[in-house]
């Protein structure tokens, strides 16, 4: 069922669909050409963020368009709970979809080697949570006209964001702590990150359970 409002999805935004394909090949490729000295910084995360942000600008526009297709689909097995599902769903895959497009350019080229990929992918993970996390149940809340100047604007502070999340430096008590086994916290704040992620999407749904979509 989730899977073909995926699809759903991705037809009424065909266009950003390659986009996001050619953002998640492309924005590593280019930094490394123009900019080598942000792949830490810009080269995932850019990726990610610039990815999920204007994917839901299209699909929200088009959903804007056509407010009583969405009203017709809470009508039949696709209810309202799916549907926000749906869109949480899809702003993961597009994460591991990137994610995934960089580990391999990171065997091809060799200027990404040089990128900690285990560090980025959970910085990324928690920008992701962070900003979607948050824009999806105001604009679930608000709707897409309302929101749609936060959204650009997430855009124009993405950036920083990431610059920010790069420099942050954890507390030399807490590695201490996770020291005996390499890697557990990452994966610590990575299970965060995804309690966050669902808790998110539970807001969403009981938001979304209460619009009147006629």
């Amino acid at each position: 069922m989730i899977l073909q409002l995926l699809k759903k999805d991705c037809i009424i935004a065909k266009n950003y669909v390659a986009a996001v394909i050619l953002i998640g090949v492309g924005l590593p490729v280019l930094l490394v050409w123009k900019q080598p000295q942000m792949l830490e910084v810009f080269a995932l995360p850019g990726a990610v963020f610039i990815s999920s942000v204007a994917f839901n600008l299209a699909v929200s526009e088009k959903e804007n368009m056509y407010p009583k297709a969405t009203a017709l689909l809470c009508a039949t097995p696709y209810n309202r709970g799916k549907l926000v599902e749906e869109k949480y769903l899809l702003y993961f895959l597009i994460y591991l979809y990137c994610c995934v497009a960089f580990r391999i350019e990171m065997e091809v080229i060799p200027q990404l080697a040089a990128v900690d990929f285990v560090r980025s992918v959970v910085i990324v993970f928690w920008i992701q949570v962070i900003c979607m996390g948050i824009f999806l149940p105001i604009q679930y809340r608000f709707g897409y006209e309302k929101t749609k100047l936060l959204a650009m604007l997430l855009v124009v502070a993405g950036p920083v964001l990431m610059s920010v999340a790069n420099s942050v430096v954890v507390p030399a008590t807490v590695t201490q702590s996770f020291s005996a086994v390499p890697g557990v916290m990452y994966i610590v704040l990575w299970v965060i990150g995804g309690a966050l992620w669902l808790f998110s999407m539970f807001v969403s749904k009981k938001i979304f359970s209460s619009i009147d979509l006629f």
